[in-house]
């Protein structure tokens, strides 16, 4: 049985990937920085707060503070969306769409621009939301595959070809 995906690097599929990569492979130094985050948000939101009975003043350095605010309670709440924005428009010109071929002992991906072949070994965890299988590799690289798409086999047989094959157990994210 070979199983087969086409793909299409969107900003919804490289969302989704970054937000498998910052709650599998970087769940640790994200719950860090999320942490870190928020402090910062805090600490900035009660230093607006007026005190000993002081009228609320819309100066130069409160102006600056509530851009701050907005800034960073941006990137709090949709790091992932920006994450996998910087990463599509990071992709190599005719790599935006890619074929994929699963074989035996390593995978075929197959775009505009090149033939790739990699051994599933390299795959460092799986992940699965509702409509991607996401192969994480080395905390940086992520690859997402629209099972919508998938030929060759049902998705639970899919999964558990890789799982056999990679030796790794899917973590299912939103």
């Amino acid at each position: 049985m070979t199983f087969e995906i086409h793909s299409d690097i969107t900003n919804q599929s490289m969302t989704v990937a970054a937000r498998a990569m910052r709650k599998v492979l970087r769940r640790k130094r994200s719950i860090l920085w999320a942490i870190f985050g928020w402090s910062v948000f805090f600490i900035n939101a009660l230093l607006l707060i007026p005190f000993d009975g002081e009228s609320f003043t819309l100066d130069v350095r409160t102006v600056i503070s509530l851009l701050v605010e907005v800034m960073l309670l941006s990137v709090l709440l949709f790091q992932d969306r920006f994450n996998g924005i910087i990463a599509r428009k990071n992709a190599l010109a005719g790599t935006k769409e890619y074929h994929v071929a699963f074989g035996e002992d390593s995978y075929t991906v197959v775009t505009a621009a090149t033939t790739s072949t990699f051994r599933y070994e390299l795959i460092d965890a799986l992940a699965e939301s509702q409509d991607y299988i996401i192969f994480l590799m080395k905390k940086r690289y992520a690859q997402p595959l629209d099972k919508r798409t998938l030929t060759g086999g049902t998705v639970e047989e899919f999964k558990r070809f890789l799982e056999e094959k990679t030796g790794k157990d899917f973590r299912r994210v939103k």
